[in-house]
């Protein structure tokens, strides 16, 4: 393993000039951080989707609306980080290729996932270019190597779900990264897309950003990957609902992936896979705080039993509600305890397995059940 950090900034992270420039902080203050992987800015992702649905409407007063406020928006990032003449005509550029994908779409009426993934990665294209010329102004005594994840990240051709080619992207990785990392040297890239073996644009699933960095991660051997957003870890419920939620310390890889798979969004449900593969801790840390401790994902689990967290999970007519922890079946009664606290008539048992203990939701009242569920962890267990 090497001493390397593979650092990931959300949406949230570089939604803004202001945020942008925490992130740089973030890097600068840490030499160990050699790759950067960087996501769409905030709702961006978002517009690209709207600009296509428009386009296949027929409305094209809306998307030229759309494609000017996307434009506008990057144009003032770019101009309050002062970036150079060269970053603002790459940017003009991506502005013309969502122009010729919408155009494309209008023509059509109708998007093919395969244009859709050409679209989306327009988005972390225009982000990185704006982090990277960042990085490069901030930081003058170090090597910025922006790099297009695209060269790297070679997957399978299922457009929107593509699947990863890990021996190809240890290959690149060995090629276009590893002969150039130094003390002085940064690479900046984009997460969430990728590239088939026909040449084709690809992306790994809707927030799929984290994914990117722990794959980067597993093929330069990291000593770690960061995730870093908006909120300090990953908490004992939604933050957004439960106001007394704490963040964990630390979880397991099952832990953590249970939590993503059960409605938890911190991190993307494949994230830890690279990372368990090489044993690769992953830290979740907020950008507005990074000061703060954070979680720390990694293979130890506690001990001994406990319930960590709570987390709710919409399906199309009914919902999850989650109890994870650990060692689950050191408590053979715990479905029963579990039922007896939430109420017999309210949840019925779903699932059970190591790490997590479900239940499906009778009511439709999504929120009181978490806070319940909730409240039950903090007082119970």
């Amino acid at each position: 393993m090497n001493k390397w950090i593979v650092a990931k900034f959300g949406g949230s992270s570089v939604k803004d000039a202001e945020a942008m420039l925490r992130c740089s902080n973030v890097v600068d203050s840490n030499p160990d951080i050699k790759i950067v992987v960087i996501s769409a800015t905030q709702n961006t992702t978002n517009q690209l989707e709207f600009i296509a649905r428009a386009a296949q409407r027929g409305d094209e007063d809306t998307l030229n609306s759309l494609v000017s406020e996307l434009s506008t928006r990057h144009l003032q990032i770019a101009n309050e980080l002062f970036s150079s003449n060269e970053v603002i005509t790459n940017l003009h550029k991506l502005f013309d290729e969502a122009k010729t994908l919408a155009a494309e779409i209008l023509k059509e009426r109708s998007y093919t996932p395969k244009i859709m993934d050409q679209l989306y990665s327009i988005g972390e294209r225009m982000s990185s270019l704006l982090i990277a010329d960042l990085m490069r102004l901030r930081m003058p005594n170090k090597e910025i190597h922006f790099i297009d994840a695209r060269d790297v990240i070679k997957t399978s051709s299922d457009y929107q779900k593509a699947e990863p080619q890990i021996d190809l992207i240890a290959e690149k990785a060995r090629e276009l990264i590893l002969p150039k990392i130094d003390d002085n040297s940064l690479f900046v890239t984009q997460g969430f897309i990728g590239m088939d073996l026909l040449g084709n644009t690809t992306t790994l699933g809707r927030e799929g950003s984290d994914y990117s960095a722990a794959l980067f991660g597993e093929a330069i051997d990291a000593k770690l990957v960061q995730i870093w957003t908006d909120v300090a870890g990953i908490a004992s419920s939604d933050p957004r609902i439960v106001q007394d939620a704490k963040f964990i310390p630390t979880l397991s890889y099952d832990e953590a992936t249970a939590l993503a798979s059960l409605g938890a969004k911190v991190l993307f449900p494949t994230t830890l896979l690279p990372t368990k593969r090489k044993d690769i801790p992953v830290f979740v840390g907020s950008s507005l705080k990074p000061d703060e401790v954070g979680t720390t994902v990694t293979k130890n689990q506690d001990g001994t039993f406990k319930l960590k967290a709570v987390s709710t999970l919409q399906k199309a007519d009914y919902a999850i509600v989650s109890f994870v922890g650990c060692h689950l079946d050191q408590s053979p009664n715990l479905v029963n305890e579990l039922k007896t606290h939430l109420g017999e008539t309210a949840f019925d048992f779903y699932d059970l397995t190591s790490v997590s203990v479900s239940f499906k939701i009778v009511s439709t009242d999504i929120k009181a059940a978490l806070l319940k569920a909730h409240e039950i962890l903090v007082t119970k267990y």
